[in-house]
């Protein structure tokens, strides 16, 4: 038999983070989370690892832990607990004793339903917190999730990074209103110019009430009738109209069935969808709707929040090129209960085959009133958004249309061992002033060769490499290369003498913190 090779490779659908990727994840991160904390969301964390039990539903929509989420049992054996939180004991008193399923993380949200659930236990069971009174409480996190997709699409990975916020234990749609208007200003903030993206929005219970109004009456026809919706994006409205009636065939020849709805009842439901099609107000969209869904008390209902919600976005300056209405949007309908919100990019890209693609949806959120039911017994109301920030990361490089590079500590050329410990403390002096400094230790064959050194620090992106030979020491000196300004004068200077003169410059030793200082802190 072969013996098996312990092989260096990665587990599919994980990949390494270089610098450079690690510089635009922070940049996106801390960009966002100075406008969640600007409008008073605190920063928390939750563990990778929960219990299975206690993350609800999966995925959203799925049922189990076995789809679409990485579990396993807990190695520790643990009481099993009883609805009370009590442990739950045999005939001899004995506590009865379990490997527990546990699940890696597939959101930030189910974890913060289960934080929320945790903090407020002793108080529900108390009697003292009931759904009229539930706590506010608002935060933001950012970590990675996992999710364990089947078949991978390209660009597609099962570990990725999210950054989400989130209102729990608030009925005012004033909280919704806000999340459009956050994730519109954490965009900007990010970098993203606002002509680039727009917040589409839409509310459950219109669409829910205009459907029971037509026949759509229960959850199995409804959800069916939502499943086709959700595909217009990709598929269009013709096709849209055939999956409703009879079905389709699609372009590589498979037979899509269709729903076989009535043709009166497409007709209603397309009318509806298409009311928003080439009007922006938001003013307008609403008064078409009201007409089509007038006497359905959840249908109207809903209106009046859309109202509430335009009516903030009008007195805060947020016009119909920030954010509009959109009937067709049906993000996640079987989990949200309210309002829906959805930021479409407006950049294009082209593909492999040179075909010009849209780059869709980046983030987006909605109203969650149901999530926090499944591990308090209370229906409390909640509301947040998320947003992918490795798919944001390629989209802003796609905007920017450039690469953002880490940029690389300050750098200490090595040329003399009795000069190593000098190269020390001139990085401890200036590390103590607040920069980033690196001395060389490379210890191969010519790792002294002044060659090997640059390419180095060019590759890490240092702005600066401080050079201390025997010369330099004798004179008191050091010779501080500004590499930064080096990359954009060799674009307009091609004399290497002149190049020279403005890129190096000779700092006596006992000025060299304050001229580090002044030129690259």
């Amino acid at each position: 038999m072969k013996k098996r090779g312990t092989i260096p490779r990665k587990i599919k659908g994980f990949r390494d983070i270089d610098a450079d990727l690690n510089e635009m994840r922070q940049r996106i991160i801390q960009a966002a989370a100075k406008v969640y904390r600007s409008y008073g969301f605190e920063h928390w964390d939750t563990p990778v690892l929960e219990y299975a039990d206690a993350l609800g539903k999966f995925m959203p929509d799925e049922e189990t832990v076995d789809q679409g989420v990485y579990n396993f049992k807990n190695p520790e054996e643990e009481p099993i607990l009883g609805e009370d939180g009590k442990e739950l004991r045999d005939a001899g008193a004995k506590a009865i004793m379990e490997h527990q399923a546990l699940a890696m993380r597939y959101d930030l949200t189910a974890p913060l339903a289960r934080v929320y659930a945790e903090r407020l236990w002793d108080d529900v069971k108390r009697g003292q917190i009931m759904e009229s009174n539930a706590r506010l409480f608002r935060r933001f996190q950012y970590g990675p999730v996992y999710r364990y997709e089947m078949k991978l699409a390209p660009g597609r990975f099962r570990e990725f990074w999210q950054i989400d916020f989130d209102s729990v234990g608030t009925k005012d749609v004033a909280a919704d209103a806000e999340a459009c208007m956050i994730l519109s200003d954490a965009l900007q903030a990010i970098g993203l110019d606002k002509s680039t993206f727009i917040v589409k929005v839409n509310n459950r219970k219109v669409l829910k009430g205009f459907l029971f109004s037509i026949g759509i009456d229960d959850d199995e026809k409804e959800g069916a009738v939502l499943r086709v919706i959700d595909k217009l994006d990709k598929i269009g409205w013709e096709n849209v109209e055939l999956e409703l009636a009879a079905g389709r065939t699609d372009t590589s020849g498979a037979a899509i069935a269709g729903l076989n709805l009535p043709a009166d009842l497409i007709g209603k439901i397309i009318s509806f969808l298409k009311i928003a099609t080439g009007i922006k107000g938001r003013k307008e969209v609403i008064e078409k709707l009201e007409k089509l869904v007038a006497g359905n008390e959840l249908a109207e209902e809903g209106i009046a929040e859309l109202k509430k919600m335009d009516a903030m976005w009008e007195a805060l300056g947020f016009d119909e090129s920030s954010i509009v209405f959109d009937p067709t949007l049906m993000r996640g309908m079987a989990y949200y209960t309210g309002p829906v919100f959805e930021v479409e990019s407006l950049l294009t890209f082209k593909d492999k085959r040179g075909k010009t693609r849209k780059v869709g949806s980046i983030c987006g959120g909605g109203r969650y009133d149901g999530l926090v039911k499944n591990l308090l017994g209370l229906r409390v109301p909640a509301t947040g958004a998320s947003i992918g920030v490795d798919r944001l990361a390629a989209l802003l490089q796609m905007a920017n249309d450039e690469k953002v590079k880490a940029e690389g500590p300050v750098f200490i050329a090595y040329f003399d061992d009795s000069l190593q410990t000098k190269y020390y403390e001139m990085a401890k002096e200036l590390r103590q002033a607040g920069m980033d400094v690196e001395v060389y230790c490379g210890y191969f064959k010519g790792f002294r060769k002044m060659k090997k050194q640059m390419s180095y620090a060019d590759k890490k992106n240092c702005p600066a490499v401080i050079l201390l030979g025997e010369d330099e020491a004798k004179k008191g000196v050091v010779t501080v290369k500004n590499l930064k300004l080096g990359k954009e004068l060799s674009k307009t200077i091609s004399d290497k003498k002149e190049w020279i003169a403005k890129v190096q410059k000779e700092i006596p030793m006992d000025g060299l913190v304050e001229y580090m200082k002044a030129n690259f802190a």
